[in-house]
């Protein structure tokens, strides 16, 4: 399913459903062993940016199966992103965009695809080294001698 972003900002529509990650080529290296099932819940709204410039809201959340760096095992990350992507119409508006701007540009000349945006915040959002709140990961803590000079 792919969606023409200008248009569902102009008519401040909404798309919505939900992804499992386990289906993404592009997360595959991130996620940890899991049942399916797992989702993520998605919304994309066409709406205006503080200047009035058309933009996409998209909201991602759910709970993503990573794998502790610390002792290699499950771990359930919550994600609860909110993004403003700013739709550019040619290569030229997007530099212009991305010059003037401190948000997030999203080049939008032709049909975009949900499951793309989705997959891009998950990117953005998941940590590169996950690991488990203090206290509760299985790996025991090193101390590590500090030399005296």
């Amino acid at each position: 399913m792919q969606f023409i972003a200008h248009r569902l900002a102009r008519e401040r529509r909404s798309l919505a459903g939900t992804f499992d990650p386990a289906t993404s080529a592009r997360l595959e290296d991130r996620l940890a062993e899991w049942s399916p099932g797992t989702g993520i819940t998605w919304r994309i709204t066409g709406t205006t940016d503080a200047l009035g410039r058309p933009a996409l809201a998209i909201e991602v959340s759910g709970v993503v199966p990573l794998e502790c760096q610390r002792c290699l095992k499950p771990l359930a990350w919550t994600v609860d992103q909110t993004t403003l992507l700013a739709l550019a119409g040619s290569e030229d508006e997007a530099d212009a965009l991305d010059a003037e701007s401190d948000g997030e540009v999203v080049l939008a000349a032709g049909p975009l695809d949900p499951i793309e945006l989705v997959e891009d915040e998950l990117l953005l959002t998941l940590p590169y080294a996950p690991t488990h709140p203090v206290g509760e990961c299985t790996a025991p803590l090193v101390q590590v001698p500090v030399p005296t000079p």
